[in-house]
């Protein structure tokens, strides 16, 4: 297992930055940390109490949920508090821990956000034909979440991979490897990159676009309407939250592309290494918004639950969701 300390001298180029940066940065973490863990928090407690939340893609969306409250709570309080003390305060054992669990969950919210749209299509798909999608094959999607993120953040921990100083100088996370650093790592690398990130991104629009082709044309009740709602709010807050990864990527793949070609370290710009964090933890609250926005029964849920007050609804679809 590598630690901390046996890549600082030369994986941390932040360590000759302003430490100023560090400081926006741990202010940042805790605004958006705060209010992530808030609104998910929030999202997560409807669930367990209102009986709006019937639908079987609610599953999902409660798995979504689950991803992101879960890196809400083990990032900011830990990656915020070193950022402002200029230094990793845990020692380097619980650097590895939380190295491997923002791995794990960043990997599951990923995963999430793909089975989300996925089921979408599939939904469409079955409806086409007149027929349900089976309860089955959401716990196969939830357990597909959870083993893809139990498999991409294990290997690092036993050589195959290193989870080692970020760009701050401040935490520990995966540390892209080189063409030098041998088959091992590389061979980690190259498949996390394609499972984890390309494979998402390209399905997620590939199934948007189909899903969107079909709920056009066989969604006509109301009660499909209400599906297609969801739809709509599901796609929005899946482009917005890959919009919010975007400096992470360029972040990753700015440091990345010249180990592997020209096996050299870059400079990390402080603008982009502040940004990519603090973007990756607002992430966290798009899909609250979004379900306020966009989705009128998980809004009803939300704002109603506690007197089973529903005047933001319409008279007629609020006395459907009044329980006598």
């Amino acid at each position: 297992m590598q630690s901390l300390l046996d890549y600082s001298m030369n994986e941390c180029p932040w360590y000759y930055f302003d430490s100023s940066y560090k400081t926006l940065l741990g202010g940042c973490l805790i605004v958006f940390g705060v209010f992530g863990v808030l609104l998910n928090g929030w999202l997560f407690a409807t669930f367990l109490h209102s009986h709006l939340l019937i639908f079987r893609s609610h599953v999902l969306v409660l798995n979504l949920c689950s991803a992101s409250l879960g890196r809400n709570l083990i990032r900011f309080p830990f990656a915020a508090s070193s950022a402002i003390a200029k230094r990793w305060l845990y020692g380097t054992a619980s650097c590895q821990l939380f190295a491997f669990l923002n791995q794990f969950l960043g990997v599951f919210q990923m995963t999430a956000l793909f089975t989300l749209v996925l089921e979408r299509y599939m939904l469409a798909r079955q409806k086409r034909r007149e027929k349900l999608v089976y309860v089955r094959y959401y716990w196969i999607l939830i357990a597909v979440s959870w083993m893809n993120a139990v498999l991409f953040a294990t290997p690092p921990l036993f050589g195959f991979g290193i989870y080692s100083c970020d760009a701050t100088g401040t935490v520990c996370t995966f540390l892209w490897p080189s063409s030098a650093d041998g088959g091992r790592h590389l061979g980690y690398a190259v498949p996390y990159t394609i499972v984890c990130g390309v494979i998402p991104v390209v399905g997620i629009f590939y199934y948007m676009g189909k899903a969107n082709r079909l709920e056009r044309i066989y969604y006509r009740t109301s009660e499909l309407r209400e599906e297609k709602h969801l739809t709509k709010c599901i796609h929005a807050l899946s482009v917005i939250t890959l919009a919010l990864w975007i400096p992470a990527a360029i972040l990753a793949g700015s440091q990345w592309f010249p180990l592997l070609l020209y096996g050299y370290q870059p400079h990390v710009s402080p603008v982009l290494a502040v940004i990519a964090p603090i973007s990756s933890e607002a992430a966290t609250c798009v899909p609250v918004f979004c379900y306020l926005s966009g989705d009128d029964r998980i809004r009803a849920a939300l704002l109603g639950r506690m007197r089973k007050q529903y005047a933001l609804l319409p008279p007629q679809r609020a006395a459907r969701y009044r329980r006598d």
